[in-house]
């Protein structure tokens, strides 16, 4: 790219004080000093990210990425006072969604390109550390509704290793947003029994879900990888915004009530349900604000390798690996004792 060709609009940073409509052109976003993507289109409601967050999430923050936009393209300032009362429109929210459902989208696809950059060794300890966030995120959960003692014991007893903050660094996007129980959109309530295949992983995703109740397991490549209970919690925004295939399947685990979102659903169930698209905008606005996180992680575990290349210790490698899969084992222990001692079957998941 060359400067002279491109009119920069904010820098990672920067306090957010506007969005921006691109009428037409493309923007590009740098996540990183190596790591842009690009936006292009007409009529696109850009930069809106941090102002959801602060807005509607209370999470207030700069600029994420720098903005610029190539010499040509139509762009026009959104003060963040105007941003925020628009959002009540349909078509505005949608646009919106839209535009961060494609930046959530295209930064997944940078992190997945840089893992790979990864060495094995590195890939395996990230894998290790996901799956121990995981585990005392869910004892967590369970925590919060049973109160138990003991499922505080473990989670005050693991949750400060290291291992944990570098999965929770990873991992901790995937966290869904719910909604308020949708109490006008009962007659699109749809019984599904224990068992059941509700979308497969690689169809199109013509449709997203909201959970009422029951629990739904998220399967990848056919393993599980998650489950969802949470009512509220929505499923499949981002394949049914962009037409894009589905990148996992869901399975309902036991007696389950969801409802069904196609396209064309969208307008008649915003104008009922009006916290729905506030809702996904959120969501899609953390995971955005998350995967930026996540780029700078993983470039930094890229960077420090290549430094380390020539002066590497494998022998210091090998251990910091094999301590934290000791560290994953002994979790994973302290679960089975518990459901063998105290009858917590509702743990069977995480072992």
């Amino acid at each position: 790219m060359t400067r002279a060709n491109y009119i920069r609009l904010y820098s990672a940073g920067d306090a957010p004080d506007a969005a921006y409509l691109l009428g037409s052109g493309t923007m590009y976003f740098f996540s990183s000093q190596t790591d842009r993507y690009a936006i292009k289109g007409t009529n696109l409601i850009v930069g809106a990210t941090e102002l959801i967050l602060g807005s509607a999430a209370g999470v207030d923050t700069v600029r994420l990425e720098t903005a610029v936009m190539e010499q040509g393209s139509q762009v026009k300032k959104i003060s963040a006072g105007k941003f925020i009362d628009n959002l009540d429109s349909y078509s505005f929210i949608l646009n919106t969604c839209m535009v961060l459902a494609k930046q959530v989208s295209l930064t997944n696809e940078i992190i997945s390109r840089n893992i790979e950059a990864m060495r094995e060794d590195d890939r395996k300890l990230k894998e290790i550390s996901v799956e121990y966030y995981r585990t005392i995120a869910s004892v967590r959960k369970e925590y919060d509704k049973r109160k138990l003692p003991y499922l505080k014991e473990i989670i005050v007893k693991f949750e400060n290793s290291l291992v944990y903050k570098r999965g929770e660094a990873f991992d901790r996007s995937l966290e869904p947003e719910r909604v308020a129980p949708m109490t006008t959109m009962k007659d699109r309530y749809r019984d599904i029994a224990p068992g059941e295949m509700i979308c497969q992983e690689g169809t199109a995703g013509d449709e997203m879900y909201v959970l009422h109740s029951g629990t739904l397991e998220v399967l990848i490549g056919g393993n599980q990888v998650a489950t969802l209970s949470e009512p509220g919690t929505i499923i499949g925004e981002m394949a049914l915004l962009l037409g894009e295939k589905r990148t996992a399947s869901l399975r309902s685990k036991n007696n389950v009530v969801i409802t069904g979102i196609t396209k064309n659903d969208l307008k008649e169930i915003a104008e009922k349900e009006r916290g729905l698209f506030l809702s996904i905008a959120i969501s899609l606005a953390k995971k955005h604000y998350f995967n930026i996180d996540k780029i700078h992680r993983v470039n930094e575990l890229v960077i420090e390798k290549e430094l380390e290349g020539r002066v590497e210790d494998v022998d210091k490698k090998m251990q910091e690996l094999n301590k934290s899969r000791s560290e994953l084992s002994s979790l994973k222990n302290e679960v089975e004792k518990l459901i063998d001692t105290k009858g917590a079957d509702y743990l069977q998941g995480l072992v």
